[in-house]
């Protein structure tokens, strides 16, 4: 947990690209990235062939995923968080579609070994398994919006209790619930496939 002074330096640069001063992102960046890099490092032992990740690959390409958005509209540090839980999440099930394309002959143009280096890999049970949990993430969207909102706060963002509660302007107590009752329907979702 950041301390308090952090957590001002980042609201501030929040509050600064909310209005349209893109240069307080380049300065947000380097506040967050400790913590990001640990959200990315913490999904990496959440699947088996974790040494196939590329954790700053992931935050470098979360980062610039957030840039592109251009939204600006971080309500708070927590909401932040969660829109880059989101990325993440995107950013690894967008390398798995890849890779299973690949493998069904998919017909990619060759990465440059530059590319190669700073390229999300992932092994094919990994990205099977990333499918999965996405597709049945998506299952749970349509079942209930928030549970799968706290899902990608807890599982893609690393994010605790108060934090999600935070960054979904919702109790701890609903974050709770709807995570044990989401964690129990995704459990029960993944191991019927």
């Amino acid at each position: 947990m950041p301390d308090n002074n952090t957590v001002k330096n980042i609201t501030v640069y929040l509050e600064e690209f909310s209005k349209g001063n893109k240069m307080a992102f380049n300065k947000l960046f380097p506040v967050v990235y400790r913590e990001l890099r640990r959200n990315a490092h913490s999904l990496r032992f959440r699947f088996f062939d974790m040494e196939t990740l590329n954790t700053t690959a992931i935050v470098h390409e979360t980062y610039l995923k957030l840039l592109k958005s251009g939204s600006g509209n971080f309500k708070n540090r927590s909401h932040f968080y969660y829109i880059a839980a989101k990325a993440m999440r995107q950013i690894l099930v967008n390398a798995s579609l890849r890779k299973r394309s690949l493998r069904r002959g998919g017909d990619e143009k060759p990465l440059s070994l530059e590319e190669i280096k700073d390229y999300v890999q992932l092994s094919d049970q990994t990205s099977e398994e990333l499918l999965l949990v996405n597709e049945a993430l998506e299952k749970l969207e349509v079942r209930s919006d928030r549970q799968a909102r706290i899902v990608e706060c807890r599982f893609f963002g690393g994010m605790s209790i108060e934090e999600t509660a935070s960054a979904l302007d919702i109790s701890p107590a609903t974050v709770k619930r709807s995570w044990n009752v989401a964690k129990t329907w995704l459990y029960t979702e993944l191991n019927e496939g």
